[in-house]
């Protein structure tokens, strides 16, 4: 039996098209449209971690991953000149909440800064978690496949979908 996994992906313009902060408000919004929700609480608490990582542009190759109970969701973060231009940029509204039910994220970060962000993320959050940048997400083989294939981001918002257990049903 195949394990089918959908996922999501966006990817964000950055620094110099956006501030940081900006980038994560942009980020937060995506991820969790509902204001004054606990989630929102919980993300705007590690804004500090988060502007961090995207100013040191851990997200361009290595996704930002929400998980738990709906479709695993990938952001991305363009810098630079794209940002500007806007290339490779897509930030539309996701079709379900990837912060329903039991969720968390998993965010990457440099190998010589994991130590103060897991801290730090320990702190405020026991659902943001770091990794190394270019380790994958725990359980998550396809990102592995697409690494060694030569490319981390998803060619599309839709990576697969098992037609034989979606239609035997």
């Amino acid at each position: 039996m195949s394990r089918a996994v959908s996922v999501a992906a966006r990817t964000i313009a950055s620094i110099p098209a956006r501030t940081a902060i900006d980038t994560w408000n942009v980020i937060v919004d995506l991820i969790d449209p509902h204001d004054r929700s606990n989630t929102r609480r919980e993300l705007t608490a590690i804004a500090g971690v988060a502007c961090s990582l995207i100013t040191d542009e851990t997200l361009m190759d290595d996704a930002l991953v929400v998980y738990g109970s709906g479709p695993r969701t990938r952001i991305y973060t363009v810098h630079g000149d794209d940002a500007v231009a806007g290339d490779g940029v897509r930030e539309d509204a996701l079709s379900f909440d990837p912060t329903g039910g039991d969720w968390r994220i998993s965010v990457p970060c440099l190998p010589e800064d994991l130590p103060w962000v897991q801290r730090s993320l320990a702190r405020a959050s026991s659902r943001v978690q770091a990794r190394a940048l270019g380790e994958a997400v725990s359980g998550e083989q396809d990102e592995d496949d697409r690494k060694a294939a030569g490319s981390s981001r998803p060619s599309s918002s839709i990576l697969e979908v098992d037609l034989d257990a979606f239609l035997s049903r």
